[in-house]
Order: structure tokens, then C-alpha cells, then sequence
């Protein structure tokens, strides 16, 4: 089978390895397989990536022999007791004009930079826009070409160490592996989805295709400043 036309999703928590392949054409589950583990973990803080390396290995082998795929990248969803959550708000003297997508565009890319310089040894995971607050009235999506005198947006970062990240895309990498993205599972778990009866690795496919329209997208870091704005929110397409 050709690769190409699967995604791959690893969910990582506290107790169990889950691993799922969906089927890009049809969205379909072709491999699922949740397995226990008890000894990569100490006190629910430390993990130990040497012997999660070993089982790691085994279970990938077994997916590549199962779905006859080899596999080069996956999505990962991860709990871990040292994420955090930072809110942020910031606030713009809009002199009665009308609100444009670019106003909101620059006021996360402001905090996004606030954000990296205070904490240096974190890295940002998911950034969702709360609230949009017009002089003094909220809105959940941005109201676009209203008149305003105040305009202020409310956001949310959720951060990995940076230490974490390294260490799980350095385990995978000697898989020849790399993760296309990570996903906090305490967010996932806290999103109201319809399906309720999904797997974590089927909701955690929702949040990375954009469910979540007041999320920014992440945006890889050789796209051209030019269209870094044009391709950050899900929510003004």
C-alpha cells in the first residue's frame, strides 16, 4: 500500500500506547491497537525514553507488517503533567473603525512573540483564540467590518517543555520518523465533540484537521512572511 494515503496517529498517556491508521480517502480506520504499559513513567513526571524505545520499535513493526506500509510520519498525541496553559489578552485603540482579519492576524502573531521571549524553554502546541471583546461586547468569531472604538482579543497558548518535545522527536527519529505535529491530550479531551464514543486518536484527527475553527493553524516555518496571515486561522475561510 502507498503510505501517502494514510494518517498516523499515536495517542501517549499516562497508563497505554493507542495507535491508529486512517485511511485518507474514506476516513476509515484500517489498524487500531491500544496497548498497557506500567514502566515508562515515574511518579507521572519522568519518562524513560530508553525503554519506551524499545517498545516503540516493536509496535511500529508490527503496524508496517499489519497495514503493509513503512511508516515515515505520524501525529502525536501526548499527556504530560508539565504542559501548561498561558491566557493572554491585548488590547488595540481601534478609533471607530471598522474591523478587519488583519487586525486580529497581528495581535496573536504580537502575543505569539510575547509568548516565546518569557518562556524560552517552552514551546507552543496549540493557540486558540477565546474571545473577541468590541467595546466591551464579546464575540466567539471575529465580527468583521463592525465599527469599534476598543478592540481586544483573549488567547490561549498551551506549551510543551521544549526538553520533552526534543526528547520524543529525537526517540522517533531513530525510527526514521517524524512527528507532523503534536497534539496535548488534556485538549482533546476537553473539546465537546458530537461523537462522543470516538477514540482519542479519531478526536485528536479532528483537532489536527481544524475543528476547532477559533484555533490558529500551525504554520511551517518556511512559509514566506507573505502569506503567513492568509494561512494561520481555520476560522476566516
Amino acid at each position: 500500500m502507498n503510505e501517502k494515503n494514510f494518517d498516523i496517529y499515536l495517542e501517549f498517556n499516562f497508563s497505554k500506547l493507542n495507535l491508529s491508521v486512517f485511511n485518507k480517502l474514506n476516513g476509515k480506520i484500517e489498524y487500531y491497537k491500544e496497548q498497557t504499559y506500567k514502566s515508562f513513567l515515574k511518579n507521572y513526571k519522568e519518562i524513560n525514553f530508553h525503554e519506551l524505545e524499545k517498545f516503540l520499535e516493536k509496535n511500529i513493526l508490527e503496524l508496517e507488517k499489519s497495514v503493509n506500509i513503512f511508516v515515515k510520519d505520524v501525529y502525536l498525541i501526548v499527556e504530560t503533567p508539565q504542559s501548561i496553559s498561558i491566557e493572554l489578552s491585548l488590547m488595540k485603540n481601534n478609533e471607530g473603525q471598522k474591523i478587519v482579519k488583519q487586525d486580529a492576524m497581528y495581535m496573536v502573531q504580537d502575543a505569539r512573540q510575547q509568548i516565546i521571549k518569557s518562556n524560552p524553554n517552552f514551546e507552543i502546541i496549540h493557540i486558540i483564540v477565546e474571545n473577541y471583546i468590541l467595546d466591551n461586547i464579546e464575540y466567539k468569531f471575529l465580527p468583521l467590518e463592525k465599527d469599534c472604538k476598543n478592540f481586544s482579543i483573549d488567547i490561549k497558548f498551551v506549551c510543551f517543555p521544549k526538553n520533552f518535545v526534543k526528547n520524543f522527536e529525537k526517540l522517533f527519529f531513530k525510527q526514521q520518523i517524524s512527528i507532523n505535529k503534536f497534539i496535548c491530550l488534556n485538549y482533546v479531551k476537553s473539546f465537546k465533540f458530537e461523537n462522543n464514543q470516538n477514540n482519542i486518536c479519531e478526536n485528536g484527527r479532528k483537532i489536527a484537521e481544524g475543528i476547532n475553527k477559533q484555533e490558529v493553524v500551525s504554520v511551517p516555518k518556511t512559509i514566506k512572511k507573505s502569506g503567513f496571515f492568509e494561512k494561520m486561522f481555520h476560522f476566516f475561510k
